[in-house]
């Protein structure tokens, strides 16, 4: 009785938004996967240690950054759920603020710290570093973690955000929720047009934010997408299939550089929203083999495997085994130790969590 329970629960999530949210986890474990194993890429040639008959297992770790395009979606969809509640803005900032600064202050303070004692920062960098800023500043080196930089930004422009789509509809032609897309829509392409002209007449400067620009555009479709995932919305099965084709042409478009680079990264996040909508499906169809609970456990750790991936990775650069011929997989053996510091990271993180986070009592 109890596996028939499941399987029509699961049932409800066949061609529905619905299932971003179930298999959120699981779809955040994948993501962070293939993030450090493209970071592995960043420091070894891969083709040298692939064989060339698996190629298409080379050029899917070569396109891993779009792992984050993934991460920015659901992070976008998450957001509608703890914003429709109607929270007190300070409430809703400061709940976003414990959840991801917390995280990084514990993870990266003793690297940045470390980087101040050696000389390699001076104390203004070091206190813009700390508090995320550098990235804006484009001082990234020594320490990059662009990411949590870019998203606490978002986090503090989601309810403008929000407004700006799902604010009540004036009479006319179109109804709310048709109003509602259009208003995504335009602003994904004024986003799409800043990073355009920025692109063309300022290399200086897209290149600073290049990481940002189609990632903040990904976002705001994901601050859409939240009200139909919470609403359990069904798709067309044509989603899929335009999903299917989205991602054949990552490679030619995006990994093979067809596209100039603004328009390639703009599909490069095109097709993490793609992802999403595979995943969700495929681990639906797979559900009986369990295969959506081994990434889920990576999942509710992923900023921490995001974040301790970067340091190890720096840190791996400068040992022996990075110059002794076999960079790639060393690399791997160093970030399966580094996931499991991230889970014992994780598992510190819950009681400063459940301090900071505790319901006020009336």
């Amino acid at each position: 009785m109890q596996k028939k329970s499941i399987g029509n629960t699961l049932g409800e999530y066949k061609l529905n938004f619905g299932s971003f949210s179930y298999f959120r986890n699981a779809i955040y474990g994948f993501a962070a996967l293939w993030i450090v194993i493209f970071h592995g890429e960043i420091l070894a040639n891969i083709r040298a240690e692939f064989d060339p008959s698996i190629r298409l297992i080379r050029d899917t770790i070569d396109m891993g950054n779009i792992g984050v395009d993934v991460f920015v979606f659901l992070s976008g969809i998450g957001l509608y759920f703890s914003y429709s509640k109607k929270p007190k803005l300070g409430t809703f900032y400061y709940k976003r603020f414990v959840r991801v600064y917390i995280p990084y202050l514990i993870m990266t303070l003793p690297y940045i710290i470390y980087f101040y004692v050696v000389g390699e920062m001076d104390l203004s960098l070091m206190i813009r570093t700390i508090l995320t800023l550098n990235t804006w500043t484009g001082e990234i080196d020594p320490v990059d973690f662009w990411y949590v930089s870019a998203i606490l930004v978002f986090y503090l422009l989601y309810p403008l955000i929000f407004r700006l789509i799902f604010r009540e509809k004036k009479a006319g032609k179109l109804s709310q929720e048709k109003a509602e897309f259009w208003r995504m829509i335009t602003l994904v392409l004024m986003m799409l047009a800043v990073s355009v002209i920025i692109y063309y007449t300022s290399a200086d400067i897209y290149n600073m934010y290049s990481r940002m620009l189609s990632r903040f555009a990904t976002f705001i479709v994901g601050a859409y997408a939240g009200k139909l995932v919470k609403e359990k919305k069904p798709f067309h099965e044509g989603f899929l299939i335009a999903s299917i084709v989205i991602l054949a042409g990552a490679y030619p478009l995006y990994e093979c550089d067809i596209l100039p680079g603004v328009w390639a990264r703009f599909y490069g996040s095109l097709t993490g929203i793609a992802l999403v909508f595979l995943l969700s499906q495929f681990f639906l169809l797979v559900s009986e083999w369990k295969i959506d609970r081994f990434f889920a456990f990576f999942g509710t750790f992923s900023l921490e495997i995001y974040v301790l991936s970067i340091i190890a990775r720096r840190i791996y650069y400068y040992t022996p085994w990075y110059t002794d011929g076999y960079a790639f997989l060393h690399y791997m053996i160093v970030m399966v130790f580094t996931i499991f510091v991230a889970w014992l990271v994780s598992k510190i993180e819950q009681p400063i969590f459940k301090l900071l986070l505790k319901p006020k009592k009336n």
